[in-house]
């Protein structure tokens, strides 16, 4: 399995990278990186400052009108200011996406056949919506993440596979499956397949999509058998919003991850491992005003740069119309209550949860656009920090930069 997996991803990646091969090849892309200054929460006897850098890179390889290819990797380091900065800075390397893709049309639907490599099409980020319908970013501000353009997912397509979209002509419909093989079990590859279905109307955007997992064994106990199989996996996650972006409206995103069933025991369901997100979101004349109640995994929290905590309340008021010239701004202040370690079952005892660890933050932050991308920075205050020895770990700066080209 990983020299398949190998060859396939030097297969890809020479494909895309060969330009000769086509007659017609174009290039567009997306990038960006952010540097974020903190204090090493490790240390306990003195001030310790970090600066870190996250940054990603997604490119799309148009070899001909009907064929094109994806590249998108990231890259998250830790700490520039712990060496000399012209040193080596430890750092993890991720490759998020390689893909090819095949477009066939009819006068009734357009058809998208494609082999992958890594996450694809992940439900949770409004990515799919955007190829397919293309539409504006739909999804929530609080899930934007540095580490690619999904930003917050709720369940990857990831592994080896291949995926097929049908895009109806007739109306903004799309139905889409998946195959695929990873390794999400630590003893065994997992055959998954997933279907998909997606629409969006005027005040009405939908992407669903939900599959199982089957681990599949070398032997069972000594029995003669070519494959077995003790347990398998589901999935299913959906993002839904009722209005538009220039309306009242109202996004939910809902989903759980890799939950087991076995002939004995069934279903366990973890609230741990289920993603919540409830996100009224108001237009006030030029203002726009979201209030975010969220119930999310660890896992996703740690990629997130507007959310501390598993469980809470955020709420976001900003506005995109401000001008200064040629240059349009976007300013903004998050203010947020959350819970660390707690999930949507602790909202049943209200005063336990001010028992534990808790968060009650404000980040302002503002945007413009410069030179040819768009520049972004903000800076948090977390006010449970100041009645502690370390007041000093209260305050977080991130200052950040997109480009498409």
């Amino acid at each position: 399995m990983k020299k398949l997996g190998k060859t396939c991803l030097l297969a890809i990646t020479a494909l895309i990278f060969n330009a000769n091969v086509f007659a017609e090849t174009a290039f567009s892309g997306y990038s960006g990186g952010k540097l974020n200054y903190a204090t090493n929460t490790e240390t306990t006897d003195k001030y310790d400052p970090d600066l870190s850098l996250q940054a990603f890179f997604q490119g799309q390889f148009n070899f001909a009108q009907n064929l094109w290819g994806h590249l998108e990797f990231s890259i998250d380091t830790k700490d520039f200011l712990s060496k000399e900065l012209f040193h080596k800075t430890d750092a993890f390397f991720k490759i998020d996406e390689v893909s090819l893709i095949y477009k066939s049309k009819s006068e009734s639907d357009a058809n998208y056949l494609s082999v992958f490599m890594g996450t694809y099409d992940p439900i949770g980020s409004d990515i799919f919506l955007q190829r397919y319908f293309g539409i504006k970013p739909i999804a929530s501000k609080i899930t934007e993440s540095w580490l690619g353009l999904a930003g917050s997912i709720l369940y990857p397509h990831f592994g080896i596979g291949i995926a097929d979209v049908k895009r109806f002509m007739s109306q903004p419909i799309a139905l889409g499956g998946y195959a695929y093989i990873n390794h999400e079990d630590n003893k065994y590859y997992v055959f998954n397949a997933d279907a998909r279905f997606a629409c969006v109307y005027r005040f009405y955007s939908l992407d669903i999509a939900g599959g199982i997992g089957v681990p599949i064994a070398n032997n069972n106990k000594g029995q003669e058998v070519i494959a077995a199989v003790e347990k398998l996996y589901w999935h299913a996650g959906t993002t839904m919003l009722i209005g538009n972006n220039f309306t009242q409206g109202l996004f939910i995103q809902a989903g759980l991850f890799n939950i087991p069933f076995t002939k004995r025991e069934g279903t366990k369901v973890s609230p741990d491992d289920i993603y919540l997100l409830f996100e009224p979101r108001f237009l006030l004349d030029t203002a726009h005003v979201n209030v975010s109640i969220f119930s999310l995994p660890q896992e996703t929290v740690d990629q997130l740069i507007f959310v501390d905590d598993t469980l809470g309340v955020n709420l976001n008021i900003y506005g995109d119309s401000f001008s200064l010239g040629a240059n349009r701004f976007t300013l903004g202040t998050n203010f947020s209550l959350s819970f660390t370690g707690k999930n949507f079952l602790d909202i049943t005892k209200p005063l336990g949860l001010f028992k534990g660890a808790y968060n009650i933050t404000m980040t302002p932050y503002v945007s413009t656009n410069f030179l040819s991308g768009e520049i972004h920075s903000q800076f948090s205050v977390k006010f449970t920090k100041f009645n502690t020895a370390r007041w000093y770990d209260a305050f977080t700066f991130d200052i950040g930069y997109t480009t498409q080209f």
